[in-house]
């Protein structure tokens, strides 16, 4: 398409699911403020030729059935109750491989694929040292939330995160250490009251637990500790050590070293959280993706080998607004709406 080639030699850029995101890139609040409108603006055309080409492909369908019953080629009937049971025989129409337009759900699957790429995507970023000589990192996303990062100790190496909304509401406050006696230890906050504590002790036994801002309590899964998100992830996404086969997710001073310099930065709670999201299965899982959609909020899940993917490759159509939809264009599909991190956390491992 044409179009998306001409918007890729700007500033903006048109993923392979056909949504128009804006190019990383260090810039102030008024540009970006500039930016969304103008990804708005052709995002509205981008989506027009894109329902141009559906269109044109449901007629040559429609064609092909007609001149079918020539031949006594019967269609599928649609009030069949195995309809949309593909029979072997690829008689079921495909379903969508991106998020459509012309429905809500599409509209909103767009809004969530923007919404995710701008709170991950840096604009700003400034290095400084406080007043007690601890070096600080602020870094400042398209959407206008932000980290403060701060590392300090020499005896115990210590690191948090403190991640606000664009309105300076937080959202999560990470601590990671590494103990003079070998121990390590992480536990994030987050902004509902929920917390998450983790713990690995000198002889390598691991714990951690979550506490929900009424009280109930869960204890981590087993499977928790040896998550993909933990071992492979890592990096500048999450600023989370990689991990050996089992440990605990650890921010250290030597993962946030360059982080600065990175285009996309997600935090270490979002590599928790998907963790947690991805080993406990339960219907409280469900509900707790219901009630999160319910506010607008997506939920991101899933392995990753140097990017967070999510948990299902289904085509879109077929997934429900209220789990993971699948990875496209190489970008995180779906978003943390941050301000209901804590409640999903919460309400999937610390059952009722």
């Amino acid at each position: 398409m044409r179009a998306a080639d001409d918007i890729d030699a700007g500033e903006l850029q048109v993923t392979d699911a056909w949504v128009v995101l804006i190019k990383p890139a260090r810039m102030s609040a008024q540009k970006a403020a500039q930016l969304q409108e103008d990804a708005a603006k052709e995002q509205a055309e981008v989506n027009r030729l894109l329902l141009a080409v559906g269109d044109a492909d449901d007629a040559t369908a429609a064609a092909m059935f007609a001149a079918g019953k020539d031949f006594d080629f019967q269609p599928p009937d649609r009030n069949s109750p195995f309809y949309g049971q593909d029979s072997g025989k690829h008689d079921v129409p495909p379903a969508d491989e991106v998020p459509n337009p012309r429905t809500l759900q599409g509209l909103m699957q767009q809004g969530m694929v923007r919404d995710q790429d701008m709170a991950t995507t840096v604009r700003d970023s400034r290095e400084y040292t406080d007043q007690d000589g601890n070096q600080r990192q602020t870094l400042t996303m398209l959407d206008g939330s932000r980290h403060e990062i701060a590392k300090w100790g020499t005896y115990d190496p210590s690191v948090s995160d403190i991640y606000y909304d664009k309105n300076g509401t937080l959202i999560s406050d990470t601590f990671s250490q590494q103990r003079y006696d070998g121990a390590q230890s992480t536990s994030i906050r987050f902004g509902d009251g929920t917390t998450v504590t983790m713990l690995r002790t000198a002889d390598g036994k691991l714990d951690g637990g979550v506490v929900t801002a009424d009280g109930r309590h869960g204890v981590l899964p087993e499977e928790f500790f040896t998550h993909p998100a933990l071992t492979q992830v890592g990096g500048a996404l999450t600023a989370l050590e990689k991990q050996s086969e089992r440990g605990i997710p650890l921010v250290t001073p030597q993962t946030v070293e360059d982080i600065g310099k990175t285009a996309k930065f997600a935090g270490p709670a979002l590599g928790v959280a998907t963790a947690l999201y991805d080993t406990v299965t339960a219907t409280t899982l469900h509900d707790a993706c219901v009630a999160a959609f319910s506010g607008t909020a997506g939920v991101a899940g899933g392995e990753g080998l140097g990017t967070l993917g999510v948990a299902l490759a289904a085509p879109i159509s077929e997934i429900p607004l209220v789990i993971p939809f699948a990875a496209m264009g190489g970008n995180i599909l779906g978003t943390w709406t941050f301000g209901y991190l804590g409640g999903i956390v919460g309400n999937v491992v610390c059952r009722p």
